[in-house]
């Protein structure tokens, strides 16, 4: 019995937990496309396996926690809970030594057993508050 397109994408968890390249190569399509990689990022596996890399250097301990997850058709949203320490530099901003833990959703298309495409979407406004890096103040209340 063939795995299905939501049991294929949640595999893609254990290529950030535990950067397994054997899962990056079995599941990923040699032409696979990360659409929230940073410019210049390649495809494929190696790309995504980059990415992940990429993310647990700057996060110790970075981990995806599975959350929720649904499939229809050839595509598979998982909802997942990231978690890690701040230890390296992060788009611009130096270490801050910050523990985060943000909500991601993540869409994977899925054809003939590969994932071929990837979608995100991120609370980066809630990483970047974590991170102390900017600061959210509340509306002044409004005059009477």
């Amino acid at each position: 019995m063939s795995e299905s397109v939501l049991e294929i994408s949640q595999k893609m968890g254990e290529i950030f937990n535990e950067l397994n390249a054997e899962v990056a190569h079995k599941y990923l399509h040699e032409d696979f496309v990360d659409y929230e990689a940073p410019p210049g990022t390649p495809g494929g596996p190696e790309g995504y396996l980059g990415t992940a890399r990429w993310m647990t250097s700057v996060f110790e301990g970075a981990h995806w926690e599975h959350l929720d997850s649904f499939s229809q058709d050839d595509r598979a949203v998982i909802r997942v809970r990231f978690t890690g320490k701040h230890v390296g530099d992060f788009l611009g901003f130096a270490p801050t030594n910050r523990e985060v833990a943000i909500e991601q959703m993540h869409i994977y298309k899925v054809v003939d057993g590969k994932v071929t495409e990837h979608w995100g979407c991120r609370q980066d406004l809630d990483l970047m508050v974590q991170l102390g890096v900017i600061e959210i103040k509340p509306p002044a209340p409004a005059a009477s």
